[in-house]
């Protein structure tokens, strides 16, 4: 039976650090190589007990964790654990899908800590990722925020508490903007008369409210709530396979998106949690 020891153990000697070493130090090893510590390691392991792939064991959990942070090519996988390309494929993505997979975004988790009269339960915003430029070129995949080809997503916050409450998208950057994203989908989950917390780009006030809507007590707090999505996508995005350019198969990056949003949600929920507000 795997426990938090199992991958604390295994994770060192991946980091090269040893058991008696300095702790902080290895943990700041540890999470430098997967992203999460052995306590998120061990609540994913649990998670997919009934659909992990078969015969797998908990190193194989960490060689997922290890490409999603560093996103490294194989023959560089190959020079830190001494895993052949073959065997990293065998084990990867059906890892990596199968945390894609799991329901870890709970939208109905937005109420937690609201007041029976709040209308506002949940700020959204949208996160655009790098890919390579598809072939014939067209310019539906374009993005603004960094001037080249990627795909939009949007992320949903429960004010609240911070927690990830909704995940959506993989489309092309040029051809969705976050409006147009946002009504395919997300405002058919809100309640009547609810609204979201949102950007300027989301222009219909019948779905969203904005941070300079209040007084100025309200319009710094709404800001703050907004600023928190910066700190969302960044801990997104130190997961490398989502800040670097993507090079697998296009329908392969929503798949490493939402594993790695629910690895994130479940390290929020282990205690490394958003900035409150």
């Amino acid at each position: 039976m795997a426990s938090i020891d199992t991958f604390w153990t295994l994770g060192l000697a991946i980091a090269k650090h040893g058991l008696s070493q300095s702790t902080n130090i290895g943990m700041r090893r540890f999470r430098g190589l997967f992203g999460v510590g052995p306590d998120v390691c061990l609540k994913l392991w649990d998670a997919t007990a009934q659909v992990r792939p078969t015969d797998t064991s908990p190193v194989h959990l960490l060689w997922m964790l290890l490409f999603l942070k560093g996103y490294r090519t194989e023959a560089e996988t190959h020079a830190l654990i001494g895993a052949d390309e073959k065997t990293l494929r065998k084990w990867l993505w059906p890892w990596i899908e199968t945390v894609a997979k799991l329901e870890i975004i709970d939208w109905e988790a937005r109420r937690i800590g609201a007041r029976p009269a709040d209308t506002v339960l949940v700020s959204l915003d949208g996160t655009d990722c790098r890919i390579y430029e598809p072939t014939p070129f067209d310019k539906k995949w374009y993005s603004h925020k960094f001037h080249g080809p990627g795909v939009r997503y949007e992320v949903g916050l429960c004010i609240a508490t911070g927690d990830i409450v909704w995940a959506f998208g993989g489309v092309p950057c040029g051809e969705w903007p976050d409006l147009t994203l946002a009504r395919h989908a997300f405002v058919h989950m809100l309640d009547r008369g609810e609204k979201a917390l949102a950007d300027k780009g989301y222009r219909d006030p019948v779905y969203f409210r904005y941070p300079d809507d209040g007084g100025l007590q309200t319009n710094r707090r709404q800001k703050k709530i907004m600023a928190r999505h910066e700190t969302v996508n960044r801990r997104l995005k130190q997961f490398r396979v989502l800040q670097s350019r993507f090079r697998h198969a296009l329908e392969k990056h929503p798949i490493c998106f939402h594993a790695v949003v629910n690895i994130t949600q479940l390290d929020i929920a282990c205690g490394h949690k958003l900035f409150g507000v």
